[in-house]
């Protein structure tokens, strides 16, 4: 039976007048943030922890060992320093493309804009074998005079600027986007040239931007296992000390190293929080040199040398395992046996449906569960002190790396008869949560109170005021979120491995088809396939959030 369109506005209508009345009672408002607290410790924090506190009894076999807790505490320093460096690095490149994709100086900036997802779209263990072969193998810039790098701290440097460069472009973007630029306006206006104007007034407009994407940057840094052994060689950060110690069958490194991990990030990323938002621009006076740097060519010049950074260092070490194999997959035997599903292709497309399925429902749940979170967070709704707890907390499970996060969700979960499917799902959620909150915190510690305080005192509800408000100016830091965590939830490979070896997502098998000697082209070819699907599929969810984001009723 067909709906008209009078009666689907009505069923609409009725449905936000219901949501408006709830949310206007408050004993249904504070059971939503108990439920969002509920979700966050039993879903998201105790799986995470849990599986890891349960041994450490064994941590002091680490204490009574010299040359073990020599190397212990050296791996927890490579891992903090390499994070420190990829998170700086990250938001000093990151910043210029994310301003160049929010003003949209040149037509063709959009494309641009979908390929810098590229790298959160493929898995990143075919991200570090793509980056193995550009950098240390088969070196394609020798003709440039580049030779080849030697695995080591400077290959895991250049892999981890790749895979999380995106994700601070994506955060910036949204807040950029959501800059008042009438203070920008009159800033110009009263004589200030661009890069004052930037410096003075726009950045620390979107300081919370810059902190969230620190912090999201430095604990992607950290979990980071599987990519990272690749590229490593003899180097030792926490993730892979841990990975060859569960290899040779040692379980007190792997729980000593994730805890002081976890110990010493939520230290710094708590500090972050508390003290960065305090800090002030200390020169606000314009310098002469300033007029230089905001001058026609020069601007030009960094938007070449911005361009040149992200192509050269994010999208060819991404595609380079595509481009590599481009000449073995345009086959036209091999284009049809993938299309039509035969052999092979068929457990491929299978995949990439528990994919897409899981990464959809991930971010469905993480959405609905986030946003109360995120208000609890930045409007201090259950206390000051108890919303910088959750704020530091919410952050546990990227800082943990991925293969013990999996081990502790295994472990967690494990037993308890839930079918694979659901276990693979719950560890997505642990994975992917901080990207959503992080993202939406960010968004609304910049929204002014005011603006929602004058709509509440002109007769607007809760929920009224969030859709026509809230929503309308927050809504690309929600985009943002939202594509990280579908992204991030889509590529995942470490934990989905340690809590399910039956279910297959399309990262697990590509990771086991670029394994294969055999399957260099299948592996290519699949790479490509993921690849195109994601940016098509982005490309439709941000048209149908461009069209329905407004929700002004």
């Amino acid at each position: 039976m067909l709906v008209t369109k009078q009666e689907s506005d009505r069923l609409k209508k009725g449905l936000v007048t219901l949501l408006d009345r709830l949310s206007e009672n408050k004993t249904i408002s504070y059971l939503i943030y108990l439920a969002s607290v509920i979700f966050f410790f039993g879903i998201i924090l105790l799986p995470s922890l849990l599986g890891v506190l349960l041994k450490i009894g064994v941590v002091q076999e680490v204490f009574q060992n010299t040359e073990l807790f020599e190397k212990s505490i050296s791996a927890v320093f490579s891992s903090i320093l390499l994070a420190t460096l990829v998170s700086v690095l990250d938001v000093a490149a990151g910043l210029p493309l994310a301003w160049l994709i929010a003003k949209k100086r040149y037509k063709w900036i959009s494309f641009i804009d979908y390929l810098t997802d590229l790298p959160m779209i493929i898995p990143t263990v075919i991200l570090g074998y793509s980056a193995l072969m550009l950098w240390c193998e088969e070196a394609p810039f020798s003709i440039l005079g580049f030779p080849r790098i030697s695995p080591g701290f400077l290959t895991v440097l250049l892999l981890h600027f790749s895979f999380s460069y995106p994700v601070v472009v994506r955060v910036l973007v949204g807040k950029l986007m959501e800059l008042d630029a009438t203070y920008e306006i009159a800033a110009r206006v009263l004589g200030a040239s661009s890069f004052t104007t930037a410096r003075t007034v726009s950045i620390p407009m979107i300081k919370s931007g810059i902190i969230a994407s620190l912090i999201l940057s430095f604990a992607r840094s950290l979990s980071e296992t599987g990519a990272t052994i690749m590229v490593a060689g003899s180097f030792e950060n926490g993730p892979v000390f841990i990975k060859r110690s569960i290899d040779a069958g040692l379980v007190s490194p792997m729980v000593f190293v994730s805890l002081m991990l976890i110990f010493l990030s939520v230290l710094i990323l708590l500090g972050l929080r508390l003290f960065g938002l305090s800090l002030r621009i200390p020169f606000r006076r314009a310098y002469r040199i300033e007029l230089v740097l905001s001058s026609e060519k020069v601007v030009y010049a960094r938007d070449v040398l911005t361009i040149l950074v992200f192509i050269l260092f994010i999208f060819i070490p991404s595609s380079y395992i595509v481009i590599a194999r481009l000449p073995l997959v345009a086959r036209p035997d091999l284009i049809k046996q993938v299309f039509l599903g035969e052999g092979i292709w068929a457990s491929y497309w299978s995949s990439v449906i528990n994919s897409y399925v899981i990464g959809l429902l991930a971010t469905l749940i993480n959405v609905l569960f986030s946003l109360p979170m995120a208000i609890i967070i930045s409007r201090r709704r259950l206390g000051r002190t108890f919303s910088r707890i959750l704020d530091a907390l919410s952050n546990v499970s990227i800082i943990m790396p991925s293969v013990a996060l999996g081990v502790s969700i295994g472990l967690f979960w494990g037993s308890s008869g839930i079918p694979d499917f659901f276990l693979v799902l719950l560890a997505h959620l642990c994975i992917t949560y901080p990207y959503m909150v992080a993202t939406m915190v960010s968004a609304l510690e910049d929204l002014p109170v005011e603006l929602e305080e004058a709509g509440r005192t002109l007769g607007g509800t809760p929920f009224k005021v969030f859709r026509s408000i809230t929503l309308p100016v927050a809504k690309y830091s929600f985009l943002s979120g939202a594509i990280l965590t579908f992204t991030r939830s889509v590529n995942e490979t470490g934990a989905t491995l340690a809590v399910s070896k039956t279910f297959k997502t399309v990262s697990v098998l590509l990771v086991e088809w670029v394994k294969s000697p055999v399957m260099r082209v299948e592996s290519g070819m699949g790479t490509l396939i993921l690849m195109l699907l994601s940016l098509i599929f982005l490309i439709v969810f941000k048209y149908i959030y461009s069209k329905g984001g407004g929700m002004v009723a």
